[in-house]
């Protein structure tokens, strides 16, 4: 670059996942996440081509994007003209922009980068309170979101007053392939996930899903990526880093789905809401939710350094990037805000896992929802189990349950072990003992030997120490018998 000396701009999408899940309709959420995308793609066909050329853009992806301008006054232009089209495309949703002088040849880029970052946070902090309008008692709110005043009549045959955003969110919704959907399908067969096969709510998903009405929501974020980030040298590097995460993220997305996420009955059995930098957010019918997650998740760890940290050069700092995830089983009529949120707060537990674990191995929690509580804490209050689960632990929990429901295990003997976890760790061992006992009195030891296996290979070692509880006193018994249900043999 002839110029050491330039502006950096950086912006990012504010609260983008609050304007997603304002409503919960998935035409309003699939529509906000098109305009989400649109406005991706149209910025960085804006910056590669027609103003400063692909050397000069760092990243421009998953809402946010970062480019080197050559004076303060293209700096100011850029933010004012991205954050004005932004809300005029969106109504309620805004993007912020910074800028600072940096060098781009001190061999410290991914310091400068940290530092407007942190100056990016402090900007979007101080719009937080302007996020909500202010309503006036004489308003009508929109029917749908319930935030905003209605300005004009839904053109679908609902009669729903909407605010312009939802407005916006739902004409786009309902026209077909769009954005996450439309470069999945080209980019693995356009003739079989085709605009016939969308689903046009979660009620269509559950129709397809094993056990009928039950879906999956699923939150996955790469791990201690900006420390990752703050260690990039050179602008190329960053660009490298950037460029890799983002593709194989998405890569890794659309190769799951094509797997496992097959139309049936001619329904498409998922929503791509989100897929960011190393950000991804899917709702799925219930038997494949796990399966997709850890597949993402998996090949996510294992293509990492290939595809971003040698590139980047950062092989011999890190061995590998990793992922943590949350997925939310719940009934279809369970709200999609809800399930966001769950799913998130499962995801930080995953988080925490993974950062004990230094980072070596990715970690998936999860939750079925049996009711309508929507609190993490007031679900699991009383629950013995063993989340959140490395990759390889649940890999290896779903082929245990596949096994039993090979073999035949009768759900009466795992329902009566379950029933007993909640009552005492005596009446726990009891019933495993019994259960235990009793398959192991057939002729065919099939059932005992892999339920026996099971215990083992999650903590019970059989010295003198009783199924179903580990030595720290935690059981995934629990966690098997809840997912039973939803894993396919």
């Amino acid at each position: 670059m002839s110029n050491p000396q330039q502006w950096l701009v950086c912006f990012d999408t504010d609260r983008i996942k609050q304007y997603l899940f304002a409503t919960n309709r998935l035409k309003e959420i699939r529509g906000g996440s098109a305009l989400i995308v649109g406005l991706d793609e149209k910025r960085k066909a804006t910056l590669h081509q027609q103003r400063y050329g692909a050397n000069q853009v760092v990243y421009s992806a998953g809402g946010g994007a970062a480019v080197l301008v050559p004076t303060k006054q293209d700096a100011q232009i850029l933010i004012a003209e991205i954050e004005r089209e932004f809300r005029a495309q969106t109504a309620t949703a805004s993007i912020t922009g910074v800028y600072l002088q940096v060098s781009t040849t001190s061999g410290k880029f991914g310091v400068e980068m940290t530092r407007a970052g942190n100056s990016l946070r402090r900007a979007k902090a101080s719009k937080a309170e302007l996020a909500t309008l202010p309503v006036e008692p004489y308003m009508r709110l929109c029917n749908s979101c319930g935030q905003h005043p209605s300005v004009c009549k839904a053109r679908d045959g609902s009669g729903d007053w909407l605010c312009q955003a939802c407005f916006k969110k739902r004409e786009v919704g309902h026209k077909g392939r769009k954005g996450f959907f439309d470069q999945f399908a080209k980019s693995a067969d356009p003739n079989t996930w085709t605009e016939d096969t969308i689903p046009d709510d979660l009620d269509t998903i559950g129709s397809v899903a094993s056990p009928p009405g039950y879906v999956g929501f699923i939150a996955l974020d790469g791990n201690h990526i900006g420390d990752l980030l703050g260690k990039l040298d050179t602008v190329d590097s960053y660009r490298a880093f950037s460029a890799g995460l983002w593709d194989l993220t998405k890569e890794q997305t659309f190769a799951a789905l094509k797997s496992l996420g097959r139309p049936r009955n001619g329904i498409t059995p998922f929503e791509i809401v989100l897929i960011g930098g190393d950000d991804v957010l899917l709702i799925t019918a219930a038997d494949i939710a796990l399966e997709i997650a850890l597949a993402i998740a998996e090949g996510f760890e294992k293509n990492s350094t290939a595809k971003v940290l040698t590139p980047a050069g950062l092989s011999e700092k890190c061995a590998k990037l990793t992922m943590a995830g949350g997925v939310v089983l719940a009934h279809a009529d369970f709200p999609i805000p809800a399930m966001y949120r769950l799913a998130e707060a499962l995801q930080k537990l995953a988080k925490r896992f993974c950062a004990k674990q230094n980072y070596q191995t990715g970690a998936i929690d999860f939750q079925v929802v049996t009711s309508s509580d929507t609190d993490l804490d007031a679900m699991r209050q009383g629950v013995p189990h063993y989340r959140p689960y490395s990759l390889a632990d649940l890999r290896k929990l779903l082929e245990h349950i596949r096994q039993l429901k090979s073999a035949d295990m009768p759900t009466s003997q795992l329902q009566a072990m379950y029933q007993a976890l909640f009552e005492s760790k005596v009446n726990a061992q009891l019933a495993s003992i019994a259960t235990l006992g009793y398959l192991g009195r057939g002729t065919d030891k099939t059932r005992y030997n892999r339920l026996k296996q099971f215990f083992k290979d999650f903590g019970v070692q059989f010295d003198g120490q009783l199924p179903p509880w580990d030595a720290h006193k935690r059981s995934a018994l629990t966690d098997l018998v809840e997912l039973y249900p939803f894993i396919k043999s």
